[in-house]
C-alpha cells in the first residue's frame, strides 16, 4: 500500500491493509511520518513504514512538491523491492503517484490506483474554478495517463467511476467500486451505545474532519443563533484534523463564531485517533455533514456520514446528488446548501421529537447493511484475483 497520508488517520487504507493482514498477507504500508512518529511500526498486522515527509497546509506549489518528492520517495523504495510484492496498491490523491511503481509493474506485477477522490473536480473545488479552465488540463491529463497505466482503478464510489468511464480515463472492464463502508467491528452501536450528551439539557452537533471554507463548517456555526433559540443547551463540537501551517481556515471559524455572539457554544478539540471516534460520536445528539455545494462535493462522500449511521446517531446533512441516490429522506435529515432556517428547523425537530430522530437512524441502518464492508472488500477481492489470476485468501477484521 502506498499513501500520501498518516497511515493511522486514514480509515479507508488501514481497512483493506488490516482486512488483508487478517487473511494471512504480507502488507507493507508506505505512509507520511507524522511528528512523534516512529519510523517503522507494526498495526494489527500490518508493516507501516512512515518516509521522512509530513503534511503541510500552503499553495498550489506546496502541493505540488509534496506530491512530487513523495512520489520520488516511494519510487526508490519500490525501485529496490520490484520483485517482491505480488501487488502494488497506491492511493490518490495524486494520481501521478502509481509511477512510483513503474518497475514492479514493467516486472508484471498488479498495480492498483485507489481513486479516494476525483483530482479534477477535487481542484476545480479548491480553486473555485471549471472542469474545462486550462488550469485543470494538466491535471486531466496527469488522471488520464495514471489510470491507464494502472492494472485496473478502484473508485470510493460509484459515481466516480461513471465519470472516469465517461471521460474516457478508463475502461469498465478495469475498474471497480470500492464504497467507503463504517468500520463494524470498531463502529459498533453496541460496543459504545448511543447515549447523547453527558450533560443533560445539552444538545451536541458533532463535526470531525477538516475545517476549510468548502467542507463548510461556517454553517453549522451560522445556524447556531437560529436554533438556540428553541435550542437552549445547544452547542457545536469539532474535532478537527489539522496539517501545519493550517490555522487560517479555524481561526476564521473562531472569528465568525465571536461575530454571531455564539463563542461560547462552539468548542473545538484536538484530533482524534480513530479508535476514539466510536466514543465521541455515542455522546453528540447529532452528527453533521455540511459542505458547501461544487462539482466535487456533490458526487462525495464524506466517510463519517456512514460512521453516523452505524452507530446509530442521527445525521444532519446538505443535499447533494450523492447523499441521496444513497439515503431516503427519512433517513438522513438534509437541507439545501445555505438554507439555515431548513438546517436550524432539522435540529428543533431532533431535539424536540427525540424519538423521531432514534426512529431515523434506525431506518438509515439499511445502508449499513447494503454496503456492510464484507461485500465492499469481497469485490475487492475478486478484482484480485483475477488480475493475480489466482485465488486470495481472505478472513476479514473481527
Amino acid at each position: 500500500m502506498v499513501v500520501h497520508a498518516y497511515y493511522e488517520g486514514d480509515a479507508r487504507v488501514r481497512r483493506y491493509a488490516e482486512s488483508l493482514a487478517a487473511g494471512g498477507h504480507r502488507v507493507d504500508v508506505l505512509a507520511l511520518r507524522a511528528p512523534g512518529k516512529p519510523k517503522t511500526e507494526d498495526l494489527r498486522g500490518v508493516h507501516v513504514e512512515r518516509l521522512p515527509l509530513g503534511r503541510k497546509r500552503g499553495g498550489t506549489l506546496r502541493y505540488l512538491f509534496e506530491y512530487v518528492w513523495f512520489t520520488f520517495l516511494c519510487g526508490l523504495v519500490l525501485t529496490w523491492r520490484a520483485r517482491r510484492y505480488d501487488v502494488v496498491h497506491v492511493h490518490n490523491m495524486p494520481d501521478f503517484l502509481v509511477y512510483a511503481a513503474f518497475w514492479p509493474r514493467v516486472f508484471g506485477r498488479v498495480v492498483l490506483l485507489d481513486v479516494h477522490d476525483l483530482m479534477p473536480e477535487v481542484y476545480c473545488s479548491k480553486f473555485k474554478t471549471s472542469v474545462r479552465h486550462p488550469g485543470i488540463w494538466p491535471i486531466r491529463v496527469q488522471e488520464w495517463l495514471s489510470h491507464r497505466f494502472a492494472s485496473a482503478c478502484v473508485f470510493a464510489t460509484e459515481r466516480f467511476r461513471q465519470g472516469a468511464i465517461a471521460r474516457g480515463t478508463v475502461r469498465a472492464n478495469r475498474s471497480i467500486a470500492v464504497m467507503n463502508a463504517a468500520d463494524t467491528t470498531l463502529f459498533d452501536g453496541r460496543a459504545h451505545p448511543w447515549r447523547g450528551p453527558e450533560r443533560p439539557g445539552d444538545f451536541v452537533m458533532l463535526y470531525l474532519g477538516t475545517v476549510s471554507h468548502r467542507h463548510g463548517v461556517d454553517q453549522c456555526v451560522r445556524v447556531l443563533p437560529l436554533a438556540s433559540k428553541q435550542i437552549p443547551g445547544l452547542k457545536l463540537v469539532i474535532h478537527c484534523k489539522l496539517s501545519e501551517g493550517e490555522g487560517k481556515p479555524l481561526q476564521e471559524l473562531k472569528d465568525l463564531a465571536r461575530e454571531l455572539g455564539v463563542a461560547d457554544r462552539v468548542e473545538i478539540g484536538p484530533p482524534l485517533l480513530l479508535q476514539d471516534v466510536p466514543a465521541a460520536m455515542s455522546r453528540a445528539s447529532v452528527g453533521v455533514f455540511t459542505p458547501h455545494m461544487d462539482v466535487h462535493i456533490d458526487m462525495a462522500l464524506s466517510l463519517k456520514v456512514p460512521e453516523f449511521v452505524a452507530m446509530g446517531v442521527p445525521v444532519v446533512a446538505v443535499r447533494t446528488s450523492i447523499m441521496t441516490s444513497l439515503f431516503r429522506e427519512d433517513e438522513v435529515a438534509m437541507f439545501a446548501d445555505g438554507d439555515y432556517a431548513a438546517f436550524a428547523a432539522a435540529l428543533v425537530r431532533l431535539h424536540q421529537e427525540p424519538a423521531a430522530g432514534k426512529a431515523m437512524a434506525q431506518r438509515a441502518e439499511r445502508f449499513t447493511r447494503e454496503h456492510a464492508w464484507e461485500a465492499e472488500f469481497a469485490g475487492y477481492v475478486r478484482l484480485l484475483e483475477r488480475l493475480a489470476r489466482r485465488p486470495v485468501a481472505l478472513a476479514l477484521v473481527r
